[in-house]
């Protein structure tokens, strides 16, 4: 029995050794089935930049011709689209009415965003994980509702229609590993529409808002505010009155104020306030009043009033109806088109017969420095769906669902006027006169006071007699002058000469005095000699005494006296030849200098004129550029920013705050 276990303990392996070696063999082949059937690791292929682009057709935004944004709600499960269209060359507002996108700036960066969009790296191709992404494309017959994980769908085309680029951008990748993106930018899950790969992007969905304020201009006006010089203030309305047994509509005025803003001393003041009575025919006679003592202006409120009108904000428009000119008046055919008429009437606007357009809500006339005066007319009030929050701030997880409140807003009519009066006009100097014109004037003036003196002198004082009216006293002969006087023009010592030499003559013999009279008066600006008919009565005979007289020594007395009276003239009456050619020279100068200044003057007004004018055509140009831009439109502005351009008397006049000082003194 011993022999025949030692024989099998020597033929065999120990029983533990065995079932170990099979274990052995069993776990050996079961690695070698789990080599065989395990998955092979294949590296990650890095794609060029240009294979991860996602539209490689878009590659200039300029190719753009259409921008399509929709948007979903999942609390309303309703679907909000948003277009922008060119059309003839201009920027639209398809779901406005064709409103112009005037924000260009916005444009390009919307198109630009999607050229050369770039993937980081695919983060799933299973449709099953689009909802877990929120990739989930926008399409009414696709989505149901209650269903979540809905994305924006963002599509361009070109002119032609064709698909440019159409993305669906999903959720925000929030996650703690992931990069972080640039300024502006943020990582986001997108994917292609009509396809299954959603990849890892970084793109700013800021550019592609459904805000309507964010693709219009902003600045509605286009005005500065402290261009602003004064504002008028016209509250009325319109109300039904039944007359006759026939309704019709009248304006009930309640007041109209003037206010004018001094720059110079950055104060407002009233220039005019009426008040109206209320009457049964709403015409009663305007009351004119001013400030109270115990009143000021409200400077805050017509600053904020000044500073809305420079950031006017629209929250919709509406299409006007045909046959409204630009400066607002109602053509004569527009008055019977029905449908037209009560278009305005539904909005709160009135167009007269006339012309003119009323509204119910009164009107702001603000005029600038520049001429340009803006009419805003406001009408009834309305609401308007609030505008989808949409644009994230940096650091907060806002919610992209589009809002589904509603503002109260009013309706604005706005044209535009030029009023040649709200210039600063020019200060032209008056032309300096010309020497001449100036003695003229002088002489003039002269001879009018010396006209006068003489009226006065004519008028003696009542019960005296005039000098001038005493008789002239008896003259031998009026026509000669007086023998014992010297000529007229002459020094006194030729004077006293010319009496001794004439006395001479008299004295000597045979001379008669009728001859020597005839000699002396010989030349005609020769000093007469003394009258012999009033000197001696009996002159017309020759004398008793004496010889008669010799011709030709009276003529050679006569010659001599004759060529002392020429030099003494000579040097009495005038200047000399150079002293007139210095004065003729003075004259000139003066001449020439003063035709120089009025020159100057007359180019330094000319100057003032032209610009002055030249004012006057770019303010005409630019009220034909804002009528064009405001003649097709009813504006809808919020509440907040009617109270803010619309104010009545109690906003604008506010009691008068007393000093502290006066107060305490009062108070004592």
């Amino acid at each position: 029995m011993a022999s025949a276990t030692d024989a099998g303990n020597s033929s065999g392996l120990d029983p533990a050794t065995q079932r170990t070696g099979i274990f052995l063999a069993v776990g050996g082949l079961l690695l070698l089935l789990g080599w065989a059937v395990q998955p092979r690791f294949k590296p990650a292929e890095v794609k060029p930049a240009a294979e991860r682009i996602l539209f490689p057709e878009l590659t200039d935004a300029q190719k753009a011709a259409s921008l399509e944004i929709v948007q979903y709600d999942e609390e309303l499960a309703t679907l909000y689209p948003f277009k922008v269209v060119k059309s003839g060359g201009v920027w639209v507002l398809p779901s406005h009415q064709n409103y112009p996108a005037d924000a260009k700036d916005h444009l390009a960066a919307a198109a630009t965003e999607l050229v050369d969009l770039k993937t980081l790296d695919v983060v799933s191709e299973s449709p099953a994980d689009h909802e877990v992404y929120g990739v989930i494309e926008p399409d009414r017959e696709k989505i149901k509702p209650g269903m979540t994980g809905v994305g924006r769908l963002i599509e361009i085309r070109d002119a032609s229609g064709s698909k440019l680029a159409r993305l669906v951008v999903g959720k925000e990748d929030r996650q703690p590993g992931a990069a972080p993106a640039a300024a502006g930018g943020k990582l986001r899950f997108v994917r292609k529409a009509g396809q299954d790969p959603v990849y890892r992007v970084e793109i700013d969905t800021s550019k592609f808002t459904t805000k309507f304020d964010d693709w219009i201009e902003k600045d509605l006006l286009k005005l500065t505010p402290w261009d602003v010089r004064r504002v008028e203030i016209d509250n009325y309305t319109l109300a039904a009155v039944e007359s006759a047994g026939r309704l019709r509509v009248e304006q009930q005025r309640d007041e109209r104020m003037l206010l004018a803003y001094d720059d110079k001393g950055s104060k407002w003041m009233l220039t005019t306030l009426e008040t109206f009575p209320k009457t049964a025919g709403g015409d009663a006679e305007p009351k004119s009043r001013s400030l109270a003592e115990n009143e000021e202006l409200d400077s805050a409120k017509l600053n904020d009033l000044r500073n809305a009108l420079g950031d006017l904000k629209i929250v919709d428009v509406a299409r006007k109806p045909s046959g409204l000119s630009a400066d607002l008046k109602a053509e004569e055919s527009f008055t019977k088109d029905l449908e037209a008429v009560s278009s305005l009437q539904q909005r709160g606007f009135l167009p007269l017969p006339s012309g003119e357009i009323l509204s119910t809500e009164g009107e702001t006339v603000v005029g600038m420095k520049d001429g340009v005066e803006y009419v805003l007319r406001f009408g009834v009030g309305t609401t308007v769906a609030e505008s989808g929050k949409d644009e994230e701030k940096p650091g907060e997880a806002t919610s992209e669902d589009v809002g589904t409140g509603e503002i109260a807003a009013r309706y604005l009519l706005v044209m535009v006027r030029f009023n040649e009066d709200l210039l600063e006009r020019p200060d032209l100097e008056d032309l300096p006169p010309l020497p001449e014109e100036k003695a003229k004037t002088e002489e003039t003036e002269k001879t009018k006071q010396e006209d006068e003196d003489a009226d006065a002198e004519a008028s003696p004082p009542e019960g005296k007699q005039s000098v001038t009216d005493k008789p002239a006293p008896a003259k031998p002969d009026a026509g000669k002058p007086d023998a014992g006087k010297p000529d007229a023009g002459k020094p006194d010592a030729e004077a006293a000469a010319q009496n001794s030499e004439a006395g001479e003559e008299q004295a000597k013999p045979g001379k008669p005095d009728a001859e020597a009279t005839d000699a002396g008066s010989g030349e005609a600006d020769a000093p007469a000699p003394a009258d012999a008919t009033a000197a001696n009565p009996d002159a017309g005979s020759p004398a008793a005494d004496g010889p008669p007289a010799d011709p030709e020594s009276d003529a050679e007395q006569s010659d001599s006296d004759t060529s002392e009276a020429g030099k003494a003239t000579d040097q009495s009456d005038g200047p000399s030849a150079a002293e007139l050619l210095k004065q003729a020279d003075e004259a000139e100068a003066a001449m020439q200098k003063a035709i120089e200044a009025r020159r100057q003057v007359e180019r330094e007004n000319r100057r003032k004129q032209e610009a002055f004018d030249e004012k006057i055509d770019a303010g005409k140009k630019r009220v034909r550029e804002l009528n064009g831009r405001f003649a097709d439109w009813y504006y809808i502005v919020s509440e907040e920013e009617f109270k803010k351009i619309h104010l009545d008397r109690k906003t604008v006049i506010t009691a008068k705050q007393q000093d502290e000082s006066a107060e305490g003194e009062a108070v004592k």
